[in-house]
């Protein structure tokens, strides 16, 4: 096994794939929703049908690239090629998806469609086999943690120029050159996304490969995929991850109609409060490990004070008056904070499950692990958009209008109650992981002693 220290040069390319990765997270969670709605003109129960039948087709193909990566080896590796060859692709499609092409309404949907569906794909072929590469850079669960700790700052901190810059650029066109203003700004943040895709290939290299014994059992992916579906540690941290996601995308997607039309903010406020969110981002996986190193809390136990505080603060947004605009935005920045304490853990969970499975099951899945995870993401951002969408359509909400109190009712359903609930749920199936620091030491521990037999073998 490969249990060394991974340079910080090293650990800093690595988190600038997930920089590139945020760029699409933070852009489609942030703004897509408004720009369908408010600038292509797109209903929004058309825009959650899309997002829906978006999930739909990552059902498929996540799991297929993933299970794809761990079963073919280039001179490359496993992961890295797709980060090398789909950089540029996934470059143009961040860019493609953010056009409002002068079409009738039936084009405008239906361009739409193919161009999210391309982001979709582009971004699952270069994502998916991006989280799988962490299990194949070192060995040590520690030293994953160490890793993830130079990831979430540098991808929040990509978070961060979405949230700041876009506004601001768009803020500087007249109300009638929206569009273009989005398009123009999406010229460098697809330049940005690309760029950072190459950087984490050309700065990570794969150096473990498990050991495998040979049976007659077929490795294939619905057997993969079995085993997540029944084994009930890895069931159980795929509800809480979808959970999670669902809570950050809800709080994410509403913010914009949560600023404009709950508290009556202009475009400022609202690129301050987006900015809050991502600083959040940034400080929250540095004290979260401070935290653990400093023994404060485990791992499991710092990711579950994030998922109940993530809950806790967001309740008093219910309640505040939206006059009291700053104390209530600064519950919802507290919220985002909390939950962003459990992200540097979260993410590394994966690579333990991989471990498990190596161990437990004789199978290398740690893309198709991987891909799970950003499905279980997805799908909740899906989710969620058709949420949004269906408890917009609800109540009446029209872009630009009066802001009745059904209308206020709606968002703040969407901003804090399904975030609460989310979070509280997902707590209950997080007590039911049971993959502690003590099984992953154990775990560690007899796959070690599998490598060293298998090295004296040769």
């Amino acid at each position: 096994m490969n249990n060394g220290k991974v340079s910080i040069r090293e650990k800093i390319c690595y988190g600038l794939g997930d920089s590139s990765a945020n760029i699409f997270f933070g852009m489609t969670m942030m703004f897509l929703p408004y720009f369908y709605t408010d600038v292509v003109g797109i209903s929004a129960s058309a825009m959650g049908i899309l997002f829906l039948v978006a999930r739909l087709v990552d059902a498929f193909s996540d799991p297929i690239i993933g299970n794809f990566a761990d079963k073919h080896e280039t001179k490359y590796g496993h992961y890295r090629p797709f980060l090398l060859y789909l950089a540029i692709p996934y470059g143009l499609s961040c860019f493609f998806v953010f056009l409002a092409p002068d079409f009738s309404y039936t084009g405008k949907l239906i361009y739409a469609y193919v161009t999210y569906l391309f982001l979709i794909l582009m971004y699952a072929s270069t994502v998916v086999p991006y989280v799988g590469l962490l299990s194949v850079l070192t060995d040590n669960p520690s030293e994953r943690l160490a890793i993830n700790s130079y990831r979430f700052p540098l991808a929040k901190s990509a978070f961060l120029l979405c949230s700041t810059v876009v506004p601001m650029f768009v803020a500087t066109y007249d109300k009638a050159n929206e569009a273009q203003a989005y398009s123009h700004a999406m010229i460098i943040i697809a330049t940005l996304a690309a760029c950072c895709t190459l950087a984490c290939f050309f700065g990570t290299k794969e150096r473990s490969k498990p050991i495998l014994v040979e049976t007659k059992e077929k490795d294939t992916l619905f057997s993969k995929i079995k085993i997540i579906a029944k084994t009930k540690t890895l069931r159980s941290f795929y509800i809480f991850f979808a959970l999670t996601q669902a809570a950050f995308t809800f709080k994410g997607s509403s913010a914009i109609y949560y600023a404009k039309y709950y508290l009556g903010q202009d475009e400022a406020y609202l690129t301050g409060l987006l900015s809050a969110f991502s600083i959040a981002g940034i400080l929250a996986p540095i004290v979260a490990m401070f935290l653990i190193k400093r023994n404060v809390f485990n791992k499991l136990t710092m990711l579950k004070v994030a998922t109940l505080g993530a809950g806790i603060m967001a309740l008093p947004i219910i309640f505040i008056p939206s006059e009291y605009y700053i104390l209530s935005s600064i519950f919802l920045i507290m919220s985002t904070f909390f939950g962003e304490l459990g992200i540097v853990v979260y993410w590394a969970l994966p690579a333990d499950c991989a471990d498990f499975c190596e161990l437990k099951f004789n199978k290398k899945m740690a893309g198709v692990l991987g891909a799970v995870a950003l499905f279980s993401q997805k799908f909740a951002m899906s989710i969620v958009g058709v949420g949004i969408g269906a408890v917009l359509s609800f109540v009446n909400y029209q872009p630009n209008g009066i802001v009745t109190s059904e209308v206020s009712l709606g968002i703040i359903t969407i901003v804090a109650i399904l975030p609460i609930i989310c979070h509280f749920v997902s707590y209950y199936f997080l007590n039911q992981y049971d993959l502690d620091e003590t099984e992953v030491r154990k775990i560690h521990f007899e796959l070690a002693g599998m490598y060293e037999q298998a090295r004296k073998l040769k």
